[in-house]
């Protein structure tokens, strides 16, 4: 299997993975311009999405990563990477969801009190 991008022909996977990476980069951009995003995250994620399309259509671009991190095959680097980033991401928003919540527990502990000191009065 070669790269098919240097041969010219395009697999009905391609261009649906290339059509979810456009609607993915049009969401991150949606995100950006509603200021729900910083750039930052919109950079990432098209570093993401970008390498994702670049890594389907040129797959032999992953083959010195897998040498030289002595792995079999290129595609086995980006599952493994993959699989990686994912968890670091699910890390990130349990952390994230603890912090919330702390922060909900914190707010609603305030009420009560302030609720049960007006009662007082």
């Amino acid at each position: 299997m070669g790269d098919s991008l240097l041969f010219g022909t395009v697999s009905v996977f391609q261009i649906a993975v290339t059509l979810f990476v456009l609607f993915a980069l049009s969401r991150a951009l949606l995100r950006f311009k509603d200021r729900k995003i910083s750039l930052g995250t919109l950079l990432f994620w098209a570093v993401v999405w970008i390498g994702a399309l670049v890594v389907l259509y040129i797959p032999s671009i992953t083959m010195p990563v897998a040498r030289m991190l002595n792995i079999g095959r290129g595609i086995d680097v980006v599952v493994y990477l993959s699989i990686i980033l994912v968890y670091y991401l699910l890390f990130r928003m349990y952390v994230r969801i603890e912090k919330m919540e702390q922060n909900i527990t914190q707010a609603v502990r305030q009420s009560a009190i302030n609720a049960a000191r007006k009662s007082k009065k």
